[in-house]
C-alpha cells in the first residue's frame, strides 16, 4: 500500500518516526508533516502567508517534507503537490496524548485525518494516551490492525476514524470498544502571571475536570484500558434537535 502520514506533533516527534520506520516494513510511506509542534491547531489553514516546504531525509520513508504550517496545510499540500501519486490511505500520528470527546474539535490530529478524508482518502488518526508516552510499540501494533479495518469496512466519504491507544504494553490492552465521543471539560480560568515588566498574560488551564467513569463513551472506556475506535465525520448539524416551525412560521 501508499501511506502518507501527517501529525501535528511536527515531523521530528517519536510517534510519526515510530511509523515511518515500522510501516516501511511492507508500505510506501510517504510523510508531510509540520516543522514544529502545531498541536490545538484544529482545522487552521495557511491563507495569508506562503507555505515552505524542506526536504527532509528520514530513514523509513521514501518521501518527507516539513511545512511550516497547519496539519491540514499538510494534508492538502502533500495530498495536491508534493507526494507522487495518490495514496491509498492517510495515517495522522501517532499523537502524544489522547484526542478524545469534544477535544476532538481543537485536535490538529483529527483535523489531518478529516482533511485527507473531505479530498476522499480513506483516513485514521492515531493518538497514545500520554502526553510523554513510552509503549509506542502498542500504538504501532494498533495501527496495523485498524489498516485491515480500514481497508475491510471503508467509511462514507468525508468520514476517518478516531483511535485512542493506552500506553500500556500490548498484552496489557483489555480489548477494543467501537464507542461514541464524551464531553470533556476543563477548568475555565486561565492561569495569569506578570512578565519582568509587570504586564499580565495567561497560560490556558489544562487540567480536565472528572467525567463519568461509567459513560460510554471513548473517554470513559480508554481509562478502563480499552482501545477506542470512533468513526467520525464533518456533520455536526442537529436540525431536528429543536422545533423551530412555529419561530419561523412553518416556512424555509
Amino acid at each position: 500500500m501508499k501511506i502518507l502520514l501527517v501529525n501535528d506533533d511536527g515531523v521530528d516527534a517519536a510517534g510519526i518516526r515510530e511509523l515511518m520506520q515500522g510501516l516501511c516494513k511492507n508500505h510506501t510511506v510517504w510523510a508531510i508533516a509540520p516543522d514544529r509542534q502545531r498541536s490545538a491547531a484544529s482545522k487552521a489553514m495557511t491563507l495569508n502567508s506562503p507555505l515552505r516546504a524542506v526536504k527532509r531525509e528520514i530513514p523509513g520513508a521514501a518521501l518527507v517534507y516539513a511545512i511550516d504550517g497547519t496539519p491540514v496545510d499538510c494534508a492538502r499540500l502533500g495530498l495536491g503537490n508534493l507526494v507522487p501519486e495518490q495514496p491509498d490511505l492517510v495515517i495522522s500520528g501517532i499523537n502524544h496524548g489522547p484526542n478524545l470527546g469534544s477535544d476532538t474539535l481543537y485536535s490538529g490530529t483529527c483535523a489531518g485525518a478529516q482533511e485527507a478524508a473531505l479530498l476522499g482518502i480513506p483516513a485514521i488518526a492515531m493518538s497514545l494516551d500520554h502526553r510523554e508516552p513510552t509503549h509506542f510499540e502498542t500504538a504501532y501494533y494498533v495501527t496495523e490492525k485498524m489498516i485491515g479495518v480500514c481497508m475491510r469496512h471503508p467509511l462514507p466519504s468525508g468520514m476517518f476514524y478516531n483511535v485512542n491507544v493506552p500506553d500500556v504494553p500490548i498484552v496489557e490492552i483489555k480489548g477494543y470498544k467501537v464507542t461514541g465521543l464524551g464531553l470533556v471539560r476543563y477548568k475555565k480560568v486561565y492561569e495569569s502571571r506578570e512578565d519582568p515588566l509587570g504586564r499580565p498574560y495567561y497560560w490556558a488551564p489544562r487540567g480536565r475536570l472528572p467525567g463519568d467513569p461509567d459513560a460510554d463513551t471513548d473517554d470513559a472506556w480508554l481509562k478502563k484500558g480499552y482501545v477506542t475506535v470512533t468513526p467520525m465525520g464533518y456533520h455536526c448539524e442537529s436540525p431536528d434537535a429543536v422545533d423551530l416551525a412555529a419561530e419561523f412560521g412553518g416556512e424555509a
